[in-house]
């Protein structure tokens, strides 16, 4: 099965969405911040999507994204970004210039799935 990583610091949301992509078939590994996140990946586990919040503690979503595909150019194209500040044009207009998708927290995360 395909992995995703989902790295969000609230662990609600990252529950939520391991219900939903389980539900499709995916298996989920979870990591409540890019530090984890980049720790899950250093120990070898095979990423082939990442859902990431975009306001994190410590490392925002954006360079948390930066990195990561400095460190895994492979994962471009395979990355979506999820907040509850999608409307906010700092938070979209960043995203926006890397061309990832920007789900909002607040709308049917089961978007996400289909993302």
């Amino acid at each position: 099965m395909p992995s995703v990583l989902v790295v969000d610091d609230d662990q609600g949301v990252r529950r939520a969405l391991r219900k939903i992509l389980e539900r499709g078939n995916l298996t989920v590994i979870e990591a409540d911040s890019a530090q984890e996140a980049f720790a899950v990946m250093d120990r070898g586990e095979t990423i082939n999507a990442v859902v990431s919040d975009v306001l994190m503690p410590e490392m925002s979503g954006l360079a948390f994204y930066d990195e990561l595909l400095r460190r895994s150019p492979g994962l471009k194209g395979r990355v979506v970004f999820l907040t509850g500040a999608a409307q906010d044009p700092m938070v979209q207009g960043p995203i926006e210039q890397r061309g990832v998708p920007l789900i909002s927290k607040l709308h049917d995360l089961m978007l996400v799935l289909d993302a």
